[in-house]
C-alpha cells in the first residue's frame, strides 16, 4: 500500500517551537499511553511511521484504530488476526498489527501445551474461551505478552504499543501482576495438577453429584470442566512465567513511555499524576504529547471592525465576541496546562500538537504530525 502524497505542513502554535521528543536509540519498545479519546492511537502510529521513514525496522500495534486511520494502515479488517501488515511511505515500510486477544492466548496455548492435540482440545474448551473473554486485565496482557513475542523474534528495531483504551491507564500496567496473580492462586494450581485429582477435590468425584450437576449444566460441561483442569497446568505455568517477564520488560532500559494527552485541565490533572505512577514503577518517560492544543487567539479588533465585517452576515456581534472569548479560555487553558507539565517535569520533554479536525488519518498527515514532535530520530 503505498502512499505518496506531499506531506503537509503543520500551524504550529507559538508555544510548540522549543520541545520536541528525543528517543534513546536504544530504545527497542515504545510505549504509548494516556487515556482513551485523547488520539494516542494516532500518536502512536505517527511515532512508528517516522521512526520507519528514519531507517528503523519498525512495528505499531494497535488496539482500536479509527476506520480511516485503519484504512490508512492496511488494517482495516481484510488481514487474518495477528497478521502483520506492511504500508510503504516515503520509500520506507511500516509493519502494522491489530491486537487480537484470543489470537494471543492462543499462540501462548499452542506453544506450551503439552502436545499439539491438547492444544486444540484446549482451544475449543468453551471454559477456556470464556476465560480469555472476561478475565480482568486479559486485553491488557495480551497487549504486553504481543509486544514481548514480537521482541523475542527479532524482527524489528522498534516496536511501538498503542495501549489499550482503559478508563484508568494505570490499569494496563497492573495487568500482568493480575494475572500472575491469578496464575499463581494456590487453588488454580491445585486444581490443574490433575484433572481428575481436581474433580474430586470440587466434590465431583462422586456418581451423585455428578448427576447433579449433570441436570444442572449437562454432562457436557462437566467434560469440559475435567479437560479444562487436565490440560491446563503447564500452560498456566507459562502465563506466570510470561507475567513476570513483561513486569520486567516494561521496567528494562529497552522500553520507553510517551505519555498522550489532550490540552484540557482535566486531562492535564491526570496526565500529571499518571507521570508519577511512572515515575514511582521505575518506567524511562521519553516524554509527554499535549494533543489537541489550541493556538494563540488574536486580540479581539474591536465591536467597529468586527460589526463591518458582519454586515449581511447571518450571525451577530454578540454571538461573534462569545465565540472569541471561548477561545481565549481554550488557548489560556492549554497553555496552563503545558506550563504545569513542564514545571512538575522540567526535564521531560513536553510537546504539543496543534488541534487538528479532522484528526490526522493518512500517512503524509501523520509523518506530518511525527516529525513536528519528534524531529531528529537517533539510529
Amino acid at each position: 500500500m503505498t502512499n505518496d502524497a506531499s506531506t503537509p505542513t503543520l500551524t504550529a502554535a507559538p508555544d510548540h517551537a522549543a520541545p520536541t521528543l528525543d528517543l534513546p536509540a536504544g530504545r527497542r519498545v515504545e510505549l504509548v499511553v494516556g487515556p482513551g479519546g485523547v488520539g494516542k492511537t494516532t500518536v502512536a502510529a505517527a511515532l512508528a511511521l517516522r521512526a520507519a521513514v528514519a531507517g528503523r525496522r519498525t512495528v505499531v500495534v494497535t488496539i482500536d484504530p479509527s476506520r480511516r486511520l485503519a484504512q490508512a494502515l492496511g488494517i482495516d479488517g481484510s488481514a487474518a488476526p495477528g497478521t502483520l501488515v506492511a504500508v510503504h511511505h516515503a520509500g520506507a515500510t511500516l509493519d502494522c498489527l491489530v491486537l487480537d486477544t484470543q489470537h494471543t492466548f492462543d499462540a501462548i496455548v499452542r506453544a506450551h501445551s503439552p502436545s499439539p492435540q491438547a492444544a486444540e482440545a484446549m482451544l475449543v474448551n468453551p471454559i477456556y474461551r470464556a476465560m480469555v473473554r472476561y478475565l480482568g486485565g486479559a486485553l491488557e496482557y495480551a497487549a504486553t505478552a504481543q509486544v514481548h513475542m514480537l521482541a523475542a523474534a527479532g524482527q524489528h528495531d522498534l516496536i511501538v504499543l498503542d495501549t489499550p483504551p482503559t478508563a484508568n491507564a494505570i490499569e494496563f500496567l497492573e495487568a500482568p501482576a493480575q494475572i500472575a496473580e491469578v496464575a499463581n492462586n494456590p487453588a488454580a494450581k491445585f486444581l490443574s495438577q490433575s484433572g481428575r485429582f481436581g474433580m474430586r477435590f470440587l466434590g465431583l468425584g462422586s456418581g451423585l453429584m455428578l448427576k447433579a450437576l449433570e441436570a444442572v449444566g449437562g454432562g457436557a460441561f462437566i467434560g469440559d470442566l475435567g479437560r479444562f483442569l487436565r490440560d491446563f497446568g503447564q500452560v498456566l505455568e507459562e502465563f506466570q512465567r510470561r507475567a513476570g517477564a513483561l513486569a520486567g520488560m516494561m521496567t528494562s532500559p529497552g522500553t520507553g513511555v510517551v505519555l498522550t494527552t489532550a490540552a484540557t485541565d482535566f486531562s492535564v490533572r491526570e496526565a500529571l499524576a499518571f507521570l508519577s505512577v511512572l515515575a514511582e514503577r521505575g518506567l524511562r518517560i521519553d516524554g509527554v504529547v499535549l494533543n489537541r492544543f489550541d493556538a494563540a487567539v488574536p486580540p479581539w479588533p474591536g465591536d467597529a471592525v468586527i460589526a463591518a465585517a458582519l454586515q449581511g452576515a447571518p450571525v451577530g456581534l454578540d454571538r461573534v465576541a462569545e465565540l472569541h472569548g471561548a477561545l481565549l479560555r481554550q488557548a489560556a487553558s492549554a497553555l496552563r496546562g503545558a506550563e504545569a507539565l513542564r514545571g512538575r517535569w522540567p526535564t521531560t520533554p513536553v510537546c504539543t500538537v496543534p488541534r487538528m479536525d479532522p484528526p490526522p488519518t493518512t500517512l503524509a498527515e501523520l509523518h506530518a504530525l511525527a516529525m513536528a514532535v519528534w524531529p531528529s530520530v537517533r539510529r
